[in-house]
């Protein structure tokens, strides 16, 4: 099992939910999260646009999925997410040892 870990622009948001569910994404979590990165210019003046803090707002979005269908999960998140210009985001992929469903106390691919 792996998990797809994404920070997108929050305007990015209901695309990326729209085109995982036409996928069958069963479910995914996200948070609003404030962070920085190389889309700011070397003085911190120009990144987003006008901003009250130094942080950019962006959405993390998580998804646990079987090996066979992270990388056109992953793909369809990020093609959903990309509006071409600095800043879009990144997509991980990190790997999952297991999962418990608290509900029925089945574990492994099956949960997913």
């Amino acid at each position: 099992m792996k998990m797809i870990v994404a920070y997108i622009r929050p305007v990015k948001q209901d695309e990326v939910v729209e085109r995982l569910r036409r996928m069958g994404v069963p479910g995914a979590s996200m948070h609003p999260v404030e962070g920085f990165g190389r889309e700011a210019d070397p003085s911190g003046q120009d990144s987003y646009g006008p901003q009250v803090t130094p942080y950019a707002e962006m959405v993390r979005v998580e998804v646990v999925c079987a090996d066979a269908r992270v990388e056109d999960w992953t793909r369809a998140l990020a093609e959903a997410a990309q509006t071409g210009r600095r800043g879009d985001g990144k997509v991980f992929v990190l790997p999952v040892t297991d999962a418990v469903d608290i509900r029925t106390l089945q574990t492994g691919d099956t949960v997913v």
